[in-house]
């Protein structure tokens, strides 16, 4: 069974981002260079990991296509930096 909760602003983002499980993520509509994107990011043993994949529309529903951008993160303020410059505004987020 998949849980996924809605997130609606970029606050609500870093709260969920603070008590990720290690089986657990967060996907948010971005852009990345220009482009719009999924952005995911999920605990690691290390920290943070986020990929970023370019969209990919099929039919009614938009997919994740390439990936653009793998990042690691050593901690929870670095992983919130980079993900307060490529979120997208309105914020459209899921945490799963």
């Amino acid at each position: 069974m998949i849980y996924e909760k809605k997130l609606n602003s970029f606050p609500e983002i870093v709260r969920e981002l603070g008590i990720l499980d290690l089986d657990a993520g967060i996907r948010a509509v971005g852009k990345y260079k220009s482009k719009k994107c999924y952005v995911f990011i999920t605990r690691s043993a290390n920290g943070f990991t986020s990929l970023v994949y370019s969209i990919k529309s099929s039919g009614k529903e938009s997919l994740p296509d390439k990936r653009l951008l793998a990042k690691e993160f050593d901690n929870v303020q670095a992983a919130e930096a980079f993900l307060e410059e490529v979120v997208a505004k309105p914020v459209k987020a899921s945490a799963y």
